[in-house]
């Protein structure tokens, strides 16, 4: 129910053909083709592929769902990633598929790649009545034993979204039953509520009745803009504090995909791979850990990977809305903006802004005139 590509597949032109579950999956010989010839095929994933940066699967869908039975092209991926031996970070609430010997045989001894697996709840109940045909969080947290048994590169609890009166019961011994079964970091964000998807409207009464409470009003309350409603940073603070006691406590590393207190991740990667692998440094997240563990941070720090990786011109890598912003940006990369972003501290993409604070301006700047952030974030 909380899903946020439901919710956003739910909006607009394509409304019909997503909850009449008119499903294609991907073209197998054109993602085969990227990696093959990435200067060729690969677009604006070419560097990216060259470097071999971590492939994130999993995110508007789920590579393992009750489809992949159905059409088996994430197999059919899986034996050629393999074959090239490309790092893969899945997220997936399945648990079916670490039961099927054609997808562990792969898998075993498969050091690049790392599993998420979404639980929110240890309810069964809760779990059954929200998360509509997903197998139960007992079956998911043996999933995540039988990942951790099977030498690959490593199982995650993905507490993840985390909803106030669902997740709160048992989300403490959720987390040590998952440390228990193999996982071995722990990644987790607060629910978010976008108030202008009607199909989330219409759910919002079924998830209010597990919580407990009015979601809706909760959520208009406590937080600090409209449309798209989170959670203020100090509702969220205690909850985030426990988490990250109780992984320090269990030796498993804590990440934070929130905007709130994601200076508390264990290092640059908020999804909750470890620092040892080969994830894009040129993100905000990133300086967001050095700034923390150095007191400071500048755009030198990140600056490799972001130039070398985010090339894309940015009216092509997102939405840039108005008329008045296209010909704002239109001249920049991703990595352009992002930079200007870093210079502007009023900007809503800055790190000042997106953190709430945790990185301010100091009062120097580089020798090429980029701002110096000051760490301002948690300090437990």
């Amino acid at each position: 129910m909380y899903c946020f590509a439901q919710n956003q597949r739910g909006i607009g032109s394509k409304k019909k053909e997503y909850l009449h579950k008119e499903v294609k999956d991907v073209s197998v010989e054109r993602i085969k083709r990227m990696f093959i010839d990435p200067d060729k095929h690969g677009g604006d994933f070419a560097p990216y592929i060259k470097a071999r940066k971590v492939m994130q699967w999993g995110s508007m869908s789920d590579q393992f769902d009750n489809f992949e039975r159905k059409y088996g092209t994430t197999l059919e991926l899986l034996r050629f990633f393999k074959d090239i031996d490309y790092p893969l970070c899945f997220s997936t609430k399945g648990a079916w598929f670490t039961k099927d010997e054609r997808y562990m045989d792969l898998i075993r001894g498969q050091k690049n790649w790392n599993f998420k697996f979404s639980i929110i709840t240890s309810d069964a109940e809760k779990a059954r009545v929200i998360e509509r045909g997903v197998e139960s969080p007992q079956a998911r947290l043996e999933a995540i034993e039988r990942i951790a048994n099977a030498g690959a590169g490593g199982a995650t609890l993905r507490l993840r979204p985390f909803i106030i009166g669902v997740s709160t019961p048992t989300y403490l011994d959720l987390i040590k039953e998952a440390f228990n079964r193999g996982a071995t970091a722990l990644s987790t964000e607060f629910f978010c509520l976008e108030t202008r998807s009607p199909t989330l409207r219409d759910l919002l009464p079924t998830i209010s009745k597990m919580a407990g409470f009015d979601i809706l009003a909760f959520y208009k309350k406590y937080s600090v803009q409209s449309g798209y409603l989170r959670l203020n940073r100090k509702v969220k603070e205690p909850f985030f504090r426990n988490m990250k006691e109780l992984c320090d406590q269990l030796g498993m590393r804590f990440y934070v995909s929130d905007a709130h207190f994601k200076e508390l991740c264990h290092n640059g990667s908020c999804c909750g791979l470890p620092p040892t692998w080969n994830y894009s440094r040129g993100q905000m997240c990133e300086a967001l850990n050095i700034c923390k563990r150095k007191g400071y941070v500048r755009w030198s720090d990140i600056k490799l990977d972001a130039e070398n990786l985010l090339r894309a011109r940015l009216e092509k890598a997102m939405n840039l809305g108005t008329r008045e912003k296209y010909s704002k940006y239109y001249t920049m990369s991703a990595a352009d903006y992002m930079k200007w972003c870093w210079n502007n501290p009023q900007a809503a993409h800055s790190p000042y802004k997106m953190f709430e604070g945790a990185m301010v301006p100091a009062d120097e700047r580089d020798s090429e005139g980029n701002i110096v952030y000051k760490y301002n974030g948690a300090k437990f």
